[in-house]
């Protein structure tokens, strides 16, 4: 009785913990869990509502974890798919060109228009990658992770986040150089 069932999270071991062991699991790991969150559903203050989510659940639910990295990266990822799921079904989807856009009037309209064409071809090659590669590609592209906080976030070595950006450069340089005209 009054004992406590809730777990310290160490690499694969499961110990008994108290709210001090929580607040270390909490303070270790948010800070990589936001990165990869904001990755994910790509909104700062979501990511963090998302985060929050996950951390009461496992304080309310006395989540036992044997593996922390594995169960609160699946955690995180599972959450911020259910927030796709929801928000798509919630909102309407607006189209583009439907949205108010704010742009420099001194630009040419025909290049705006024909930039935004182009780095929406560029999205689309880039989802044709194989999926592990895209996640790569745009972890470092897009969001900016180094190669070793790539590495670490996904549990794979230096030399395959330089593997998959090689292959993911070349790629997209073989595509763009067949469709030249696209891309001028």
């Amino acid at each position: 009785m009054g004992e406590n069932n809730t777990t310290v999270f160490d690499g694969d071991l499961v110990h008994n913990f108290d709210g001090k062991a929580f607040e270390d699991l909490y303070r270790r790991m948010y800070p990589t869990l936001k990165k990869y969150a904001v990755y994910l559903v790509r909104d700062v203050e979501d990511a963090q509502l998302i985060l929050n989510d996950v951390f009461i659940a496992i304080w309310k639910n006395n989540i036992r974890i044997s593996n922390e990295k594995a169960y609160l990266f699946r955690a995180v990822k599972n959450a911020s798919t259910n927030y796709h799921k929801i928000s798509k079904t919630n909102f309407l989807h607006i189209d583009e060109q439907e949205s108010l856009e704010v742009w420099d009037k001194a630009a040419d309209p025909s290049q705006i228009y024909l930039d935004k064409d182009r780095n929406r071809i560029l999205y689309n090659l880039i989802d044709q990658m194989p999926e592990r590669r895209r996640l790569v590609f745009y972890m470092y592209r897009i969001d900016g992770f180094s190669y070793k906080e790539i590495a670490a976030l996904l549990d794979i070595s230096v030399r395959t986040v330089e593997d998959h950006l090689v292959k993911g450069f070349q790629f997209l340089q073989d595509i763009v150089l067949k469709n030249e005209t696209e891309f001028r």
